[in-house]
């Protein structure tokens, strides 16, 4: 599968990149949202998607200052299909995605539970007849021992060229998310 391919590499760059820095943070995370919504240009407005959806992979960043680190992340996002139909009854089909980013990440010192702000940008491989677009992420969270909980409002750009329809379709959702950070 060329995803988990390109989610492989990206894995490896990021943590090959971890071992030639000191202060350095690599991520491994998860996450979940409950329903995204398909925004739909041209068409239909926006379409809530069926279900919820998953997303894997992981981040590297270095602290440039004390609580703020700045690196870069890959993920594998799953999107579930929408919950319209096409001409031949069926669900339309979604896209999954596979975004490159960079990432910044703002820690306040507060104690053992320290809450944080971030912020993703990126590019955002999308698979199937949808285009590549841009990715983008912000959101808050907290960190206890290395284990991470956070809210982010994220989207996946796309455009679709089909033979029944020409436009923009981009994945807009709220993730839940936790991960562990080790530290180098």
């Amino acid at each position: 599968c060329k995803i988990m391919k390109k989610l492989a590499m990206g894995l490896f760059l990021i943590l090959g990149l971890a071992s030639f820095a000191a202060q350095n943070n690599v991520e491994v995370k998860a996450g979940y949202d409950f329903g995204g919504k398909y925004d739909i240009d041209d068409y239909a407005g926006s379409s809530k998607a069926k279900n919820g959806a998953f997303e894997i992979g992981a981040e590297y960043r270095y602290e440039v200052s004390p609580g703020f680190e700045v690196g870069g992340g890959i993920a594998y996002q799953s999107h579930k299909n929408l919950k319209e139909k096409d001409y031949n009854g069926k669900n339309v089909e979604a896209f999954n995605s596979v975004p490159v980013y960079a990432t910044a990440k703002y820690t306040f010192d507060t104690g053992v539970v320290k809450p944080y702000v971030k912020g993703d940008l990126g590019y955002s491989f999308n698979t199937d007849k949808f285009n590549n677009g841009m990715y983008y992420g912000a959101g808050v969270g907290v960190s206890y021992n290395n284990f991470n909980a956070e809210l982010m409002y994220k989207e996946n750009k796309s455009r679709i060229d089909t033979w029944w329809y020409n436009g923009n379709l981009n994945y807009k959702r709220v993730t839940l998310g936790v991960g562990y950070t080790f530290g180098f």
